[in-house]
């Protein structure tokens, strides 16, 4: 079962995911050094992590079914667009969905203490978090590659797990972690978001072998130029990490 029915409170008809436009662009491949495994050119490998995400939030969770976790994505995209809420969520999902896409670094203890008060768990908080930040992370990239972001992808059937990895509990941070609470370990109370996190790392940004790499070059940029271009998106938007 899920945590919440899907009886709509108000009018769920999304403009925002109408008229999209699926067609592929075409990329011009360089052609690859000699001694290199090339991989797929940048575009190709948004598409391919897109295709993947889209996975993850058409099933079932660890705390939400595949409609519910659908029915989250649909409230940021709405709140990222400036719009209501559809009226599916009830109040404490939907304020903090509505939060983490476009207000997570006014997000405070109390929001989370309260909302969970309110019945949302720490643990399905977290799922929020993965949920709304990936896909708005991806919606981005593909305004900023000059394409229109996919429409969500129909649910898939399933009850969520309940999962919780061991040692997984509030310590240093106001959700739950395994271990200290970090930037890296923010998702790992909930094993598939976590998971969900690295992949678009790896894709939109370096891989864990590659964060260790102060020499790796990718489409160009050098690793300072790199590091330059994550520091102002980081202070644009407002990541204290």
């Amino acid at each position: 079962m899920g945590l919440f029915s899907r009886k709509k409170r108000g009018n769920t008809d999304d403009p925002t995911l109408a008229n999209i436009d699926e067609s592929s662009a075409s990329v011009d491949d360089e052609a690859p050094s000699a001694d290199i495994e090339p991989g797929p050119a940048p575009l190709e490998a948004v598409e391919m992590l897109i295709d993947r995400e889209w996975e993850r939030i058409a099933g079932p969770g660890s705390w939400w079914t595949g409609g519910e976790r659908v029915a989250i994505a649909t409230d940021a995209r709405r709140a990222a667009a400036g719009m209501e809420p559809s009226g599916v969520l009830p109040p404490p999902v939907e304020e903090a969905t509505r939060r983490v896409a476009l207000d997570a670094a006014g997000i405070r203890d109390t929001d989370v203490a309260r909302w969970e008060f309110e019945g949302l768990d720490h643990f399905a908080y977290v799922e929020i978090v993965g949920i709304v930040s990936r896909l708005l992370a991806l919606d981005v990239t593909m305004l900023g590659l000059g394409r229109t972001p996919r429409p969500l992808p129909d649910d898939l059937p399933g009850d969520s797990t309940g999962e919780k990895p061991d040692g997984a509990a509030i310590t240093t941070g106001w959700a739950p972690t395994v271990g200290p609470a970090t930037a890296p370990s923010s998702l790992s109370a909930v094993p598939g978001e976590a998971a969900g996190m690295w992949d678009v790392h790896a894709v939109l940004y370096l891989s864990l072998d590659q964060m260790f790499d102060m020499q790796v070059e990718l489409d160009g940029l050098t690793r300072p130029q790199i590091e330059l271009v994550a520091a102002r998106t980081s202070a644009l938007n407002e990541c204290f990490y």
